[in-house]
């Protein structure tokens, strides 16, 4: 027989395939950062590059600048790519030039996500097959393929995420402890791009020492390497901030704002309405201002704002009660799981209706799991996934959301997506129609 359906086989058998989507991939990121690209000085950099730019410009560790223009450490955002900003600016100069050469860097870890989510895929348990169509959709997904063009810092997040993911399921099959400590290396590499991923990480290596239970001296031990792992990763940062601050900031130090933000006096359902919302702006901006100008060592700024912003939020939180907490926390909810209205980027084309096609194939493949007519991921690769999703609907219902928020989320959405378009090229491809001889 020939046709449709032995062409299909014959490209998912092709060990080239994989390299073709690769190549797809990068191509299509280097275009968008062509086009689409920002390379003026001045261009948003957002605090993630702030960080790394005041570093630079002060002959400093991470800071932020004060309303009066004076430097004050920071650890505000996730550090990672913020270091990986000081280095740039260390090399090419406070220039385009570094702005070009994070934009490389970004379209390099963007198209690496394909590989990546391969390698993901098949260790849930999928076949060859399903597993090439999970990575074609991250290789042309709109939202990654434009994202890597930016300066945010999804995609060293996700590409960190996949390979924690992957290596994870890996050492829970074998309980390697040498796998393990390598899964916890990834882990906090995540975590340190966006501070809910260690949440995940703690809770993985909870989960790793109950599914391993059977064998339990080797489930300990690798539990124990995961959690070494994390921390050779994320514990010089964690002291750096305990000299710092006099306190204990695992990640990034943001409580009190996210607070204002979720269910301060100007929350709304979304991050995007209060950013787009002129007062809302200048509330924000007023309370930074009430905030006294200086950094001492035993009173250090940036503490103060996030304090500031708490006790802003503190009568709001009080008059509203759980009603309202409720209330704003299902906004959230809803935004994220059916579909964000509230951000201009999900307006066009080109974002909605991508997203429609990959959430009704994202349904399609879980109902297809769920009634049995796909082959079943592994039992470890659910939990993993219903634990992540879990965790970053939490943080997101109970802080705030962008539209990109999602895309943190949208790697394991994949997979089921992948699996409900298997089905449908299964279906397609051995109707009675197409399996008439050629």
């Amino acid at each position: 027989m020939s046709g449709p359906s032995s062409l299909l086989t014959r490209v998912v058998e092709n060990r080239a395939t994989l390299w073709v989507l690769l190549a797809l991939a990068l191509a299509a990121r280097v275009m968008a950062a062509l086009l689409a690209g920002n390379y003026t000085p001045g261009v948003e950099i957002w605090e993630y590059g702030q960080q790394g730019l005041c570093a630079a410009h002060e002959h400093r560790d991470l800071c932020l600048w004060d309303g009066a223009r004076q430097p004050y450490v920071s650890a505000l955002m996730p550090p990672l790519t913020s270091y990986l900003w000081l280095i740039l600016f260390s090399v090419f100069g406070i220039a385009p030039a570094a702005l070009v050469a994070y934009v490389v860097l970004n379209v390099i870890v963007g198209a690496a996500c394909v590989p990546l989510m391969f390698a993901f895929a098949r260790q849930t348990g999928l076949a060859r097959g399903p597993a090439l169509c999970a990575a074609a959709i991250i290789a042309f997904y709109p939202t990654f393929v434009f994202v890597s063009a930016g300066y945010h810092a999804t995609n060293f997040t996700v590409v960190f995420m996949l390979a924690f993911a992957t290596l994870y399921l890996r050492a829970v099959k074998s309980l390697d402890w040498r796998t393990a400590l390598m899964a916890g290396v990834l882990g906090g590499l995540a975590a340190m791009t966006r501070n809910e991923l260690l949440v995940i990480a703690a809770a993985a290596t909870l989960m790793l020492a109950w599914l391993g239970r059977k064998s339990l001296a080797p489930a300990i031990r690798a539990a124990a390497a995961l959690t070494l792992g994390v921390g050779l990763v994320c514990g010089p940062w964690i002291v750096r901030n305990y000299e710092s601050f006099h306190r204990f900031i695992p990640i990034g130090a943001q409580a009190g704002y996210n607070v204002w933000i979720g269910f301060g006096p100007y929350a709304e359902g979304s991050g995007n309405q209060l950013d787009n919302d002129p007062t809302s702006r200048a509330a924000a901006a007023a309370v930074r201002a009430r905030v006294a100008p200086g950094d001492p060592a035993s009173d250090r700024f940036e503490p103060r704002v996030q304090e500031a912003f708490l006790n802003d939020a503190k009568p709001a939180l009080a008059q509203g009660g759980l009603p309202r907490i409720a209330s704003l926390t299902a906004q959230r909810f809803t935004l994220l799981w059916l579909f964000d209205w509230t951000d201009p980027l999900t307006h066009s084309a080109g974002y909605w209706l991508p997203w429609l096609i990959v959430q009704a194939l994202a349904l399609y493949g879980f109902v297809a799991l769920v009634r049995g007519r796909a082959p079943p991921l592994t039992m470890e690769a659910g939990a993993l996934i219903g634990l992540s999703l879990a965790l970053f609907t939490l943080a997101y219902s109970l802080s705030s959301i962008f539209a990109r928020y999602r895309m943190h989320m949208e790697p394991f959405i994949f997979l089921f997506a992948a699996i409900g378009l298997w089905q449908v090229l299964g279906a397609r491809l051995t109707s009675p129609r197409t399996m008439q001889p050629a």
